[in-house]
């Protein structure tokens, strides 16, 4: 398996193939994990390792990605809030040079680990999973190399095709070949009903949709928790960028409390984390310091514990229609959770 997050990485790409890994050998798999090594991206919960099953192979390669650049930048500083405008500039920046994304630079160790396992180990299986899509490459690579089969796992459509600018139309050129290619060659998998149609009719590709879900293992005991007497708790857990941004329901917001003072002190926002700066930016525009506040990531089985105690929880869906055939994968944690969700969606 051929996987770019891995814990003690976080993130929302964790969870998938996490999953997989845990499940997987109940239905007589043995699994085996290449991933990057655990400083190469900028959100962690070490609590995801422990979830990580012991006879699970992990092995750990070095990596040129630019994430992991700006990680080994940061001197050992943890930071969940990055800059919008800079974050911005530096993805158009890599789009235009990094074919077809930032972390191509892991793809050469990737290779050289997977065919070192395959050479050594009956392998029986390859499987990679995108974003980012230089993952999908590196399990060509190596089905092309071993003749095994190979299933590629679609978190999200390919993103400089479906869901970002492409920077030139030869760079659209690229990415729509290399997404064919993956297409003919993979068994393909794929999250939703709109990405399944699609792929299978540009490409006739061999498609399976397996749909995102929850543990219901980790939500096992929390039924007990109920949200507290007091102020109206909103909380959204997951990350916000300029495309998944709280500006819309801050500034929304902001009106309800100019048109009834009174609710200033009935109502508590919590954002938990990672997140680009803009959204700081606008409570203080909007006044909402007293309302609003910001959480770094907390370790998972916190982050639950937080959204079971809400009185509702916020979804935010990009404000993008290029996103709208994409169901978030928090909405499966939401429902399993059984609280009221308030959905910022088309």
């Amino acid at each position: 398996m051929l996987v770019p997050f891995f814990p003690p990485m976080g993130g929302g790409g964790v969870y998938r193939p996490l999953s997989f890994v845990r499940h997987l050998p109940g239905h007589g798999w043995r699994t085996t994990v290449v991933t990057p090594n655990a400083d190469a991206y900028w959100i962690r919960d070490e609590s995801l390792a422990q979830r990580v099953p012991p006879e699970c192979r992990v092995i750990r390669t070095q990596t040129w990605s630019g994430q992991a650049w700006l990680a080994r930048g940061r001197r050992g500083r943890t930071s969940h809030r990055r800059s919008s405008r800079g974050f911005s500039a530096v993805r158009r920046a890599a789009s235009a040079i990094l074919v077809p994304d930032s972390y191509v630079g892991w793809y050469p160790f990737a290779v050289s680990a997977a065919l070192q396992v395959a050479a050594s180990d009956p392998v029986d299986a390859v499987y990679s999973t995108s974003p980012p899509e230089s993952t999908h490459l590196a399990g060509r690579a190596v089905h092309r190399r071993t003749g095994l089969p190979w299933l590629a796992d679609f978190r999200d459509p390919w993103m400089n095709l479906y869901l970002l600018d492409t920077p030139t139309p030869v760079h659209a050129a690229l990415h729509r070949r290399m997404e064919r290619r993956v297409c003919a060659d993979a068994q393909v998998v794929v999250t939703t009903r709109w990405h399944e149609a699609r792929l299978r009719d540009m490409y006739h590709a061999r498609v399976t949709r397996i749909s995102n879900g929850y543990e219901g293992e980790e939500l096992a005991g929390l039924d007990a928790i109920r949200p507290a007497a007091g102020p109206m708790r909103i909380v959204h857990a997951g990350t916000l960028t300029q495309r998944r941004s709280a500006t819309p329901f801050l500034e929304a917001l902001a009106r309800v409390l100019s048109q009834d003072s009174a609710a200033r002190g009935d109502i508590v926002v919590e954002f938990i984390g990672p997140r680009e700066d803009e959204n700081e930016q606008s409570v203080q525009r909007l006044n909402l310091g007293d309302v609003v506040r910001f959480l770094d990531p907390l370790p998972h089985p916190q982050t639950l514990r937080a959204e079971r105690s809400a009185h509702i929880l916020l979804l935010v869906k990009h404000d993008d229609p290029r996103y709208d055939g994409l169901v978030p994968g928090k909405l499966y944690e939401y429902i399993g959770l059984r609280r009221p969700v308030f959905a910022l969606a088309p």
